[in-house]
C-alpha cells in the first residue's frame, strides 16, 4: 500500500526591514536633582518656599536659628578690630624706634590670626541659611518653623523638571553593541499603545560585577510626558537593515528551514538574525522569494516527497 506524501503549508520568504535591539528596563528620573540638608544642627527660624515653587540659584529656602553663632561672630569681629588697632600702634612705635622688631612681628601675627578667626565665624553664619544649588522647582519640603534641622537630613528636594532621562540597566553581554546616540524606543503600561523615543546619552565606564549589568542613561525630550519615578521598558536599536530576508518564524526550527525543491522537502541550515513574533530574519541559507514550509511536521526527512497544501 502506497502512503501519500504528507501535506505541507508553504510561504515565500520576502524582503523587509529588520532591526537589532537590546531590551532593558529602567526608571524615569531627573538629570539634575538635589537633596538640600543642613550642615549644622539648629532649630528652623523660618521657611521661605513652598512645594511647587520655582527657585533661582542661591535663593533662600530656609533660615536656621543662628543667635549664638551671631554672637560669636560679633565678638570675634570686635577682637579682630582691637588687634588691628594694637598692631597699628606697635608698628608706629617700631617705625619710630621705640619698639623691638619682635614686638612688631608678634602684634602683626596676632592681628592676622584675629582677623582670620572673625572671617571664619562670619563665613560659618552662611551655614545657617539653606539656599537653592541651581535653578529648579521645589519638589518636596520637609521643613516647618520650629522643627529641628539636623545635619544630613534633607529638608528640601530641588530638581529641574525640564530635563528628564531614563536610567536603565543593560546586561553586560550586550554592552559592546551599544554606544551613545543609539535610538531608544520606550513603552510604559501607563500609556498603552504609545511609543516614546529617546537617545542613549551615557554609558557608565564600569559595570556592576554582582548584577552583571552596566548603567545606561537615555535622554528624553522635554515634552515626552513621562513622569519621574515611572518604570518603563526600552528597546535600544543598535542596527537597522532595510532589505533583510524575512521568513515566517514558524518556519524556522533548530537553526534551519525546510524548502521545497522538485516536490521534495530539503532541510537548509541558515544563520538567523533578528527574531520577531511573526517574522525571523535569515542572514544566510535562503534568498528572498524562496518557498519554505510553515510549521514543518514532526518526523519530516530530508529529501522526502511532500504535497503542497497551499501555494502562495
Amino acid at each position: 500500500m502506497l502512503l501519500r506524501p504528507p501535506a505541507v503549508e508553504i510561504a515565500k520568504t520576502r524582503t523587509g526591514k529588520a532591526v537589532d535591539v537590546i531590551y532593558a528596563s529602567g526608571v524615569v528620573d531627573y538629570v539634575r536633582q538635589a537633596h538640600v540638608a543642613p550642615i549644622v544642627t539648629a532649630p528652623i527660624r523660618h521657611v521661605d518656599v513652598a512645594e511647587g515653587d520655582w527657585v533661582k540659584p542661591g535663593q533662600s529656602l530656609a533660615q536656621l536659628e543662628d543667635g549664638p553663632a551671631q554672637g560669636t561672630a560679633l565678638q570675634l569681629a570686635a577682637q579682630a578690630s582691637q588687634a588691628r588697632i594694637s598692631a597699628g600702634r606697635v608698628r608706629r612705635l617700631y617705625a619710630a624706634g621705640f619698639a623691638a622688631k619682635a614686638a612688631d612681628d608678634d602684634a602683626q601675627a596676632q592681628a592676622r590670626a584675629a582677623t582670620a578667626a572673625a572671617d571664619s565665624a562670619a563665613a560659618r553664619l552662611r551655614d545657617y541659611r539653606l539656599t537653592a544649588p541651581f535653578a529648579g522647582q521645589v519638589l518636596r519640603r520637609e521643613a516647618e518653623p520650629g522643627d529641628l534641622g539636623t545635619v544630613g537630613t534633607a529638608l528640601f528636594v530641588i530638581a529641574d523638571p525640564r530635563t528628564l532621562r531614563i536610567t536603565a540597566d543593560v546586561d553586560e553581554r550586550d554592552i559592546a553593541r551599544l554606544k551613545p546616540g543609539v535610538q531608544a524606543l520606550i513603552r510604559s503600561d501607563a500609556f498603552p499603545g504609545r511609543t516614546f523615543e529617546g537617545r542613549v546619552s551615557q554609558i557608565t565606564p564600569a559595570g556592576d560585577a554582582k548584577g552583571r549589568v552596566f548603567r545606561v542613561r537615555i535622554a528624553l525630550p522635554a515634552d515626552s510626558g513621562l513622569p519621574p519615578g515611572m518604570t518603563v521598558e526600552t528597546n535600544l536599536v543598535t542596527d537597522r537593515r532595510p532589505k533583510a530576508v524575512l521568513a515566517p518564524s514558524s518556519a524556522v526550527r533548530d537553526g534551519a528551514v525546510w524548502t521545497i525543491r522538485d516536490g521534495r522537502a530539503r532541510r537548509v541550515q541558515v544563520r538567523i538574525g533578528a527574531v520577531g513574533g511573526d517574522l525571523t530574519e535569515i542572514r544566510t541559507g535562503v534568498a528572498a522569494g524562496e518557498r519554505v514550509i510553515v510549521k514543518p511536521p514532526e518526523g519530516l526527512k530530508d529529501g522526502q516527497r511532500v504535497r503542497v497544501a497551499s501555494d502562495p
